[in-house]
């Protein structure tokens, strides 16, 4: 399927914009004001992106209202101010609300009208006040627009009255337009009369020349006609997105990369928050070897309209595209500066992603939005993830602990058990190693520092083969146990495997002076129950946990023979047992270090049986 193709079924499936319940106005909502003859025509305030132009966009859009009344006579019924804040309390907005001219658009057909003329107003580059207003029918893929800029002196009153009275010839030539798209498949002859009746009054009518280049086509004209008809009706309509898809569909059956890239360039103007429409127009900019264009269409848009939050997203979704993650950080910031009301969860989750992605993070600014995020939407599992590994990386182990029990507590998917390896890696490898997060073959290093007389309980505690820690960290192996067991019990093959490899690596220390041999016995029988036989944690812990048992031994043995304790020799003929069993797990590490191990439990065999014979004599009878 071409890209044409793709971008069709984007517009015409429905996805061009959000479902009215999400706008906020409900779908097939109806006012109480009594539907007069006529059609009725709406005429919203122009959208003002910057708050402070808010009541001048009131001002022009009453004015605008006003006039519009004397154009269009008995046509159309204008709706009436007072009516339109009904319909706008009714929907939960305040009065006189600034509304996005796609959601003009939805209170305009759930209030009947039939007709709209709405705006978009920013301010000029010597200040003044410009307006892009654009009349269209709500269901019509095409309307006209004037752009308007105040002139020195000139009142918003008269502002708006001009707008009005700029849109008058597609008022008038409307009711043309419209015939040739209702005519255009049983009357062709007549759609095309009518047609050229409205660009008789409007030259550039937008939907009179969409509709005579859809006609065209169904004639199977010479292309360059039906080229013709589009291109008058961008001129007339330069903000319909119908229209440039059909453009670019003709210039790119042409091969004509140049006229499609420019057609796709303001396809992403017109809809910049259109996310499919972006996915699409993206990958066609990538395999065309033009990956710079739709950055290059934000920035172009917000030199002339920097207030604009929607380009902003645009902006911070084209640098996503091209992996340049510190510009998409520094657009959507600049969106949250313009219009914080935009900040979702999708707007933080955005803005957190791009600060952790890229081989150094910028961890300041994921700390900053992870937390903001947080504390707007304290449950979002994405966004305690982001201020989990915000946390990790500036070394603040404390916190991750806190946030990992908020997220295993109500996640036991792969995201809670992610979260539960990071805060166990975050309590066992120094921060300036997590990003290297050790391979297991680790284990495989030579430990034949290990083989030693252990009679003599004098070793080399290099032979536990740890990773070296920071001055400033202190491994807390213990502490990250109840998120190895979380993720041994939810986690897959290759999370377990990972665990495993923690635990490997968190008990590698406790071999060391201060020793904690019973601690590292544990921690590495919990790396051998998890661990995958075939792989290579398997005989590393193996190994290791038959070092931290066997080292045991020295400290048992005395006391059996001071106590002529039973218990104790029975107690080190089982870790004896034990220290055999896994060192011959773990040969496959270091074979001669093993032998030599195994070589020291040989020769303990006769001294056990000795202790148990002189020890256990009463336990017999």
């Amino acid at each position: 399927m071409s890209l044409s193709r793709l971008v069709l079924i984007v517009l015409f499936g429905g996805v061009t914009a959000a479902p009215l319940a999400a706008q906020g106005i409900p779908r097939g909502a109806r006012t109480s004001q009594t539907v007069a003859n006529a059609p009725r025509l709406m005429v919203a305030n122009p959208f003002a992106f910057a708050s402070a132009d808010s009541a001048s966009a009131v001002r022009i859009g009453s004015a605008a209202r006003t006039e519009m009344k004397a154009i269009v006579g008995r046509d159309f019924t204008v709706v009436e101010q007072a009516q339109m804040n009904d319909a706008l309390k009714q929907y939960g907005y305040p009065v006189d609300a600034i509304l996005s001219p796609p959601l003009a658009t939805t209170l305009a057909k759930n209030i009947q009208a039939r007709v709209l003329m709405s705006g978009t107003m920013a301010r000029g580059a010597g200040g003044g006040t410009v307006v892009t207003a654009r009349l269209i029918g709500v269901n019509d893929d095409a309307g006209y627009v004037v752009t308007l800029t105040q002139q020195k002196g000139q009142t918003l009153e008269d502002f708006g009255k001009k707008l009005a009275r700029a849109l008058e010839p597609a008022v008038k030539s409307l009711a043309d337009a419209r015939a040739c798209v209702d005519q255009r498949t049983s009357k062709p002859d007549k759609a095309e009369a009518a047609a050229q009746k409205a660009i008789k009054v409007l030259p550039n009518h937008g939907l009179a020349h969409f509709c005579l280049a859809q006609i065209a086509q169904d004639k199977k004209a010479p292309r360059p006609e039906v080229v013709k008809h589009l291109q008058a009706a961008t001129k007339g309509d330069p903000l319909s997105l119908p229209v440039w898809t059909a453009l670019a569909t003709q210039y790119q059956q042409a091969n004509d990369t140049a006229n499609t890239l420019l057609a796709f360039e303001q396809m992403l103007l017109v809809a910049p928050t259109n996310q499919k429409l972006r996915e699409e127009l993206f990958k066609y900019f990538l395999q065309s070897g033009h990956s710079e264009t739709a950055l290059k269409v934000a920035d172009e848009g917000l030199k002339l309209d920097p207030n604009n939050a929607d380009l902003y997203d645009l902006k911070s979704n084209a640098c996503l595209f091209l992996s340049n993650f510190k510009c998409a950080v520094d657009a959507l910031e600049a969106m949250y500066a313009t219009d914080s009301t935009k900040a979702d969860t999708l707007f933080f989750t955005k803005i957190s992603a791009a600060a952790a992605e890229g081989e150094n993070p910028d961890n300041v600014r994921l700390l900053k939005w992870s937390q903001m995020g947080v504390r707007k939407y304290p449950n979002n599992p994405t966004l305690l993830g982001y201020l989990n590994k915000a946390y990790s990386l500036s070394g603040q182990t404390d916190s991750v602990i806190a946030v990992t029990n908020r997220i295993i507590a109500k996640d036991t998917t792969e995201s809670g058990v992610i979260a539960a390896l990071a805060a166990a890696q975050a309590l066992i490898v120094p921060p300036d190693t997590t990003k290297a997060r050790r391979d297991t073959s680790v284990a495989g290093r030579d430990t034949s520092a290990a083989r030693r007389d252990t009679s003599a309980a004098r070793r080399d505690t290099s032979a536990a083969t740890a990773p070296r820690t920071s001055t400033k960290f202190t491994p807390r192996p213990k502490e990250a146990v109840p998120f190895l067991e979380f993720v041994i019990k939810h986690g897959d093959a290759q999370r377990k495997e990972n665990a495993a490899a923690l635990l490997y690596t968190g008990a590698a220390p406790l071999l060391q002076q201060p020793q904690d041999l019973p601690g590292a016995e544990e921690l590495l029988r919990m790396a051998v129950a998890a661990a995958n036989p075939t792989g290579k944690v398997y005989p590393a812990a193996n190994y290791l946990l038959g070092l931290a048992i066997l080292f045991q031994v020295p400290q048992i043995d005395p006391l059996a023979e001071k106590q002529k304790s039973c218990d104790l020799a029975m107690q080190e003929q089982t870790k004896l047992a034990a220290a055999d069993s896994a060192l011959t797990a773990g040969r496959s590490v270091n074979p001669e270090a093993v032998e030599k191990n195994l070589g020291i439990i040989k020769k303990y065999e006769p001294r056990i049986k000795s202790m148990l014979k002189a020890y256990c004599k009463t336990k017999k009878k």
